[in-house]
């Protein structure tokens, strides 16, 4: 029987020295994130639509627009004639929509175009009175135009003015109007408001010459 001798027992190896614990470095203190000021997303361009206005000769309204209580027999058969002419050729009307502007930006311009003027005051050099009377007619198609449009305006009984902003002026040189610091445009017979309706007196123009002006 053969034997075999039992391997001499190895010496352990010598244990690794522990590393030395070093202080842990205390971490920077954080800075406070700086705030960047968002940047100002740019206004969109300025929308100019037209709008399709079908506006009815109502004499009721014309007779309390022109302080009469009757219309002559003769006047009336023109004046609902001349309406619908007007309206069919030289009424025009827009929606403005400036970005830009506050209360997202929607205007309503309405306007009649110079040969009406030029009518009208054809009309008045023959007869003052009739020369009124269709004065009379042309705002009345501006204004039932307007509250057509935006409804408000027929409870307000009028239609309060904002001052344009740079989009809107050029707005109204892209449609060959001219604004005047007076508040008006080149064109005698026009309406100018916010679409839709939004505080009345507060934002008009006119308020400090209105009679009517008050703070609603």
């Amino acid at each position: 029987m053969t034997t075999t001798k039992k391997p001499a027992d190895k010496k352990p190896a010598a244990a690794k020295a522990a590393p030395k614990k070093t202080a842990a470095a205390k971490p920077a203190a954080a800075k406070a994130p700086v705030k960047k000021a968002a940047a100002k997303k740019p206004a969109g361009p300025i929308q100019v639509d037209a709008i399709e206005a079908h506006p009815e000769f109502d004499l009721f309204t014309y007779c309390e627009l022109s302080g009469e209580t009757r219309i002559e027999h003769d006047l009336l058969e023109e004046l609902e004639p001349r309406f619908d002419g007007w309206a069919e050729k030289f009424l025009r009307a827009y929606k403005i929509i400036d970005p830009a502007a506050p209360k997202g930006g929607g205007h309503l311009l309405i306007w009649l175009e110079e040969p009406v003027e030029d009518e009208i005051e054809g009309i008045w050099q023959d007869s003052p009175s009739a020369g009124m009377a269709f004065h009379n007619l042309a705002i009345h198609m501006v204004m039932t135009t307007a509250q057509s449009v935006v409804p408000e305006l027929a409870d307000k009984g009028c239609a309060p003015l904002p001052k344009p902003t740079a989009g809107i002026l050029k707005a109204f040189e892209q449609l060959g109007l001219v604004w005047n610091k007076e508040g008006t445009v080149n064109r005698q017979f026009a309406v100018f408001t916010r679409m839709p309706y939004s505080e009345g007196c507060a934002i008009c123009m006119l308020r400090p010459k209105c009679p009517n002006a008050n703070d609603d």
